[in-house]
């Protein structure tokens, strides 16, 4: 390669990148209110527990898991198809 060509993949691989930044910073926009506090909620998690962000969204998933069936199981206790 020559060094105009490889100035040409240089430029389109800088183009291709800003495109992408910018398709990021839509998508943040586009973020509802609540998906924001979600994500403000969890970072101020990050900061007080010493835990890797993949061990924090990990134990955010488990617990998020167990509210969700202590929920099934409260509305099929409610409706009588379940008894404890």
């Amino acid at each position: 390669m020559d060094a105009a060509e490889k100035e040409k993949e240089l430029k389109a691989r800088e183009e291709a990148l800003q495109a992408r930044e910018k398709e990021l910073e839509k998508r943040e926009r586009r973020l509802d209110p609540l998906s924001q506090a979600v994500q403000a909620k969890k970072e101020q998690w990050y900061d007080k527990v010493k835990l890797s962000v993949r061990q924090m969204n990990i134990i955010i998933a488990v617990v998020w898991a167990l509210l969700g069936i202590v929920a099934v199981l409260i509305i099929l206790e409610a409706a009588g198809i379940f008894r404890l």
